[in-house]
């Protein structure tokens, strides 16, 4: 289906609501909606036909992830480090090959069977060891060869 949200008050707590290319304006369950592409005006429907997935490790900051839907179909995504960007009601992810003609992605928790973190692209301020990145080592690291 070919349509239009507002991607500010398009999710309810129920359902998206899209106005279509026929104007008629309708409610989308999310148990009913597979994905929803942002895309522009002169894109092709092809996100799960034509690079579905990474060819190597993404270069964009985030969580390298990848979705299995319920019927089989599978595509990777980044989504954001930050958790409070996650909707309650899906993810926002940036697919394989973003651009102009597919920008982001909205994946439904419900039309999903499994997820796999697949890389962490990028890192934090404050790495395990629990330094700064840069930062010299302090003096409770342990010499070996004294």
């Amino acid at each position: 289906m070919e349509g239009v949200v507002n991607p500010v008050n398009c999710f309810l707590d129920t359902r998206v609501e899209v106005i279509t290319t026929n104007g008629n304006f309708i409610g989308v369950n999310y148990s009913e909606l597979k994905a929803l592409c942002f895309v522009s005006d002169n894109a092709h429907p092809d996100l799960f036909d034509v690079h579905p997935f990474f060819e190597r490790r993404p270069k964009a900051p985030g969580l390298w992830t990848r979705f299995t839907f319920r019927d089989g179909s599978r595509l990777d995504g980044v989504l954001s480090h930050n958790l409070l960007e996650w909707p309650e009601h899906g993810y926002f992810v940036t697919p394989p090959h973003a651009g102009t003609q597919r920008q982001r992605v909205f994946i439904p928790r419900l039309a999903l069977s499994q997820t796999e973190l697949r890389g962490v692209v990028g890192t934090s301020a404050i790495t395990i060891a629990g330094r700064r990145k840069g930062e010299p080592l302090t003096e409770r690291q342990l010499s070996m060869f004294e």
